[in-house]
């Protein structure tokens, strides 16, 4: 077995690599769907896919912030701040749990609050992110602000 030596700020910037030129909104309802595109239908990948296109639609908007949130109930809502605001498909509770730990392990925040940038590579550019996650009452938040254009 070939053990896969890619962090997730690694594997997250290939999906964004792979995903660029897809319509994001289409991908981001076929995800939210539980459609992954992989046979093996690991949550993992599926909440890489998920969180990468989301940054990728969230720059493609010019929006100023998209928000993920998970009540104690375990209703999931994705947040578009841009010309407006306005609802995505979200994820399904598992996704986004896993997304919430992406996030943190990434931005290597371990306390139930926290900020921290977040550079991702892409192609011959970078994109430069805020992201904030909130853990308490029995639900989480993750906030993803964009630069402003």
């Amino acid at each position: 077995m070939i053990k896969d030596e890619r962090n997730y700020h690694q594997r997250l910037q290939e999906f964004c690599d792979c995903f660029m030129e897809t319509d994001f909104k289409k991908e981001l309802e076929a995800a939210s769907k539980g459609i992954s595109g992989d046979p093996s239908g690991d949550p993992g990948e599926l909440a890489l896919k998920f969180f990468g296109i989301t940054l990728l639609y969230g720059a493609n908007e010019e929006a100023k912030r998209i928000s993920l949130q998970r009540s104690k109930e375990g209703k999931v809502l994705l947040s578009v701040e841009a010309r407006g605001s306005y609802q995505l498909p979200a994820p399904s509770a598992q996704v986004a749990d896993r997304i919430f730990s992406i996030a943190r392990s990434i931005t290597h925040i371990e306390k139930d609050q926290g900020k921290s940038l977040l550079a991702l590579g892409l192609r011959n550019d970078r994109l430069e992110l805020s992201v904030e996650v909130d853990r308490k009452g029995g639900g989480e938040s993750l906030s993803i602000l964009f630069p402003k254009s």
